[in-house]
């Protein structure tokens, strides 16, 4: 793959950014804090939301370790050790957090199919890098954003900020590096990722999407809505990467479907 001197250069400065930017769970966290949750919420529902978050991040860990085999620019294979090791780190202070919550609950079937499907992907290592840097980190910031406005826990928020911070890095990398690489895709390789990623996504939102139905109206408008943002929030980095063209762009999530 092409890479100019000018992306060479980004990715360079992200990975020093995340080198200088490395935490230590011990240290960087006050476990001190009391837990203060919200007696509205039933704790199951938290437990569930942020088991998902540690289950994922075991996962991407598991996607960059592959990535590593395939992609070889010096730059881009430094984030990703770095992200490794952001992974490792972040799952291991979710895990603390889960057992003083009490609990931590499997990993969700509709997340499952798409984080496996994923790391099963068999086309361009730029699928991968797709779905994982830009759509499952992407809402990895979105729910980390959710909870800490959501709950009041002083320490899930001052997990949530760190965290945020690496997250939102791996979302920069897989921005820089797919940006000119995708252009040079042949048509039909991008339009695979792209119908790959969007049926992935419209699996995830249906199971999701049915498995709130049972909740009251409120409830499911809410979920419904964080789902289409979700997805147009998607859509406009994807483009904005040059993964779709005109006539791609003009899919919308509907009613819980794509």
């Amino acid at each position: 793959m092409i890479q100019t001197s000018r992306q060479s250069d980004r990715l360079e400065r992200l990975a020093l950014n995340g080198l200088r930017g490395q935490w230590s769970a011990e240290r960087a966290i006050d476990w001190d804090l009391s837990l203060q949750l919200p007696a509205w919420l039933p704790q199951e529902d938290i437990a569930k939301a942020l088991s998902q978050l540690y289950h994922g991040e075991i996962a991407t860990g598991r996607l960059c370790r592959r990535l590593l085999a395939e992609v070889p620019e010096p730059e881009a294979r430094a984030c990703l050790e770095l992200q490794i090791a952001d992974e490792s780190r972040h799952a291991a202070v979710y895990q603390r957090y889960l057992e003083r919550l009490g609990h931590m609950t499997p990993l969700d079937s509709a997340l499952e199919t798409v984080l496996e499907d994923g790391l099963a992907w068999d086309g361009s290592v730029l699928g991968m890098v797709v779905l994982f840097h830009v759509v499952v980190e992407g809402e990895a910031l979105r729910l980390l954003d959710g909870v800490s406005r959501i709950l009041p826990c002083p320490l899930l928020r001052q997990i949530n900020r760190k965290i945020s911070l690496d997250e939102a890095r791996h979302l920069a990398f897989g921005q820089i590096y797919l940006r000119d690489r995708v252009a040079g895709l042949p048509e039909d390789e991008r339009r695979r990722i792209y119908t790959w990623v969007q049926d992935l996504w419209s699996g995830y939102t249906r199971a999701t999407f049915s498995a709130q139905a049972r909740r009251d109206a409120m409830i499911r408008r809410l979920f419904q809505g964080w789902l289409q943002q979700g997805w147009e929030r998607h859509m406009a980095t994807l483009a904005e990467i040059g993964l779709l063209s005109g006539r791609d762009s003009e899919a919308r999530w509907v009613g819980g479907r794509l």
